[in-house]
């Protein structure tokens, strides 16, 4: 295996053209951020973006793109804006992650969204998540019918979308509105949001706002953004960022007026996707990794994902691990407060408990 590292910036169209069409042969990256736009945008607004570029035999098999986050530790490209990460390559390709490693000169990458299916890096998994999608190829009728069938708790939702209707207005549904000022409209949002949760605020990083906004004014056939609306009569209810793949619709930043909220919005707001999604030749809505409950309620299908850590040996990976197993163990201790335990209940749904 040859491995030749490009900066981001740098790629040529015949590198491009063979990554995707890499990606569209392999069902399981299907995601936009598998595509080589999303890479391409990301390096346009931050410098340390590289692709390892493998070749077998004279001939590319393989991408890598990785953000150099220090001068030996990698991230995914993107990171923490890309809710999907891996090596784009053929079905069941086999590749060595420490040998990659070697080859892009770091001593570790980190990966908190990379596919479980990709089976090289099963024995750097330290942990395993979902992503939940909704299967929009039935429609939604075909979509309520199995939800209701499972139980899921649609009635709520539904009823609150026709009081809606009823008491402010008619629903209209926008899939993509052109308005940039309805992403700055989201960004306000999120930002208040991330301040009273006391997160870090994405949108305070240039490179962020950056590569949204870009996203948001790319269209084309198999990537772009989406930026879809709910207005109730002249009232807008909620809206909608979301990134897309020809197949794929990945729902990403979510915001709403705060005067709505008893109604659900953003229920109302992906029930419509469901209800327009595979008209439009999307396969599923994707979530993104999270057990929030309105993903539990409104999924029907997941994605595999793990986070964990690929390393070579190297003081700095020696202290990673001593850092990570002394976190372990202040976690574990009984001064560290109560731990929250997820307990499975009848019918499915998951409730929590404090010891």
């Amino acid at each position: 295996m040859k491995v030749t590292l490009v900066p981001g910036r740098e790629l040529d169209a015949d590198l491009i053209r063979t990554w995707a069409e890499l990606q569209r042969s392999n069902p399981d990256l299907a995601s936009p951020y598998f595509h080589p736009e999303f890479t391409r945008i990301i390096a346009a607004a931050r410098g340390d973006v590289e692709v390892a570029v493998l070749e077998d035999d004279g001939n590319v098999s393989a991408f890598f793109p990785f953000q150099r986050e220090s001068r030996t530790v990698g991230k995914a490209v993107g990171h923490p804006l890309s809710d999907y990460h891996g090596v784009i390559c053929a079905p069941k390709q086999k590749f060595d992650p420490l040998a990659l490693l070697r080859a892009c000169k770091l001593v570790a990458w980190d990966f908190d969204h990379v596919l479980a299916a990709q089976t090289p890096f099963q024995p750097f998994h330290q942990f395993r998540e979902i992503s939940p999608i909704i299967d929009l190829s039935g429609g939604l009728d075909r979509y309520l019918a199995e939800r209701k069938s499972y139980g899921s708790g649609l009635r709520i939702p539904l009823q609150l979308m026709r009081k809606l209707e009823r008491e402010v207005g008619p629903l209209t549904f926008n899939v993509h509105l052109k308005d940039i000022e309805l992403l700055y409209f989201i960004m306000r949002k999120k930002s208040a949001q991330y301040r009273r949760s006391n997160k870090p605020d994405l949108f305070a990083n240039d490179w962020v706002r950056k590569s949204v906004e870009n996203i948001f004014q790319t269209q084309t056939t198999h990537f772009g953004g989406m930026l879809s609306t709910l207005y109730a009569g002249s009232e807008m209810i909620a809206a909608l960022m979301s990134i897309r793949s020809s197949d794929v619709w990945h729902a990403w930043f979510l915001a709403f007026e705060e005067r709505f909220s008893s109604y659900s919005p953003g229920f109302a707001m992906y029930l419509k996707i469901v209800e327009c999604g595979s008209r439009l030749g999307f396969r599923y809505l994707d979530f993104g990794k999270g057990n929030q409950p309105y993903k539990k309620r409104l999924m029907n299908g997941s994605v595999a994902l793990a986070g964990g850590s690929v390393e070579l040996p190297s003081w700095l990976t020696f202290r990673r691990s001593v850092i990570r197993k002394i976190r372990a163990l202040v976690t574990a201790s009984p001064l560290a407060g109560p731990v929250r335990r997820i307990v499975r209940v009848a019918g499915g749904e998951s409730k929590s408990s404090e010891q």
